[in-house]
């Protein structure tokens, strides 16, 4: 017959310690964008303005008021619910078509991101000022995006002959590099 005793003995019990900690990062968010306010292109338009517009291209108000819901609630692509409004409607007059920036930048790179999201989280379970090292997920979200205006992966659309004709560029968003440089990263904590 074998027998075996255990003891089992707790000398400090930090589970209160670590719950505070995560729950301080939880409220620390780092957002990557064009900050209301942060320049403007001319023309009366900002460009937080002028990035939305070339996200999400020149439509119409019925067409983007059809397409929004689907779009923002992640049931359809961009790409899906635009091909529903064309079999529905038939095809709108274009001038700018959508050049997405922020989102499909990071996600393409979420892994990266995500592992220095991790190492802001080492650092705070260690008991380390996590600032630093979301500062580091700030400015790589910030370069990420502002690298993909000619990252080959965007898939934008190239620029039309007369717009190339016009800006003296291939490039799509591309002209005097203002609109690039303004995406910029905050740190906001929930706690202040």
């Amino acid at each position: 017959m074998f027998g075996a005793f255990a003891r089992v003995t707790t000398t400090a019990d930090n589970t209160g310690d670590l719950k505070k900690i995560l729950d301080g990062l939880a409220d620390v968010q780092v957002y990557v964008g064009v900050p209301e306010g942060g320049g403007d292109h001319g023309g009366g338009i900002s460009n937080a303005e002028l990035l939305y517009i070339q996200s999400h291209g020149v439509r119409s108000k019925s067409m983007r008021e059809e397409m929004n819901p689907d779009i923002e609630s992640g049931r359809k692509t961009y790409s899906q619910a635009y091909e529903m409004y064309i079999q529905s409607h038939g095809s709108p007059l274009w001038h700018i078509p959508p050049r997405p920036v922020l989102e499909p930048a990071i996600e393409a790179n979420k892994d990266k991101i995500s592992k220095q999201m991790q190492r802001a989280a080492q650092a705070a379970l260690d008991g380390n000022d996590i600032g630093p090292e979301l500062h580091k997920v700030g400015m790589m979200g910030q370069n990420i995006a502002r690298g993909w205006f000619v990252d080959p992966r965007n898939g934008w659309e190239p620029n039309s002959p007369l717009t190339v004709a016009k800006k003296g560029s291939d490039r799509p968003l591309i002209s005097t590099g203002e609109l690039r440089k303004s995406i910029q990263f905050v740190i906001e904590d929930g706690n202040s």
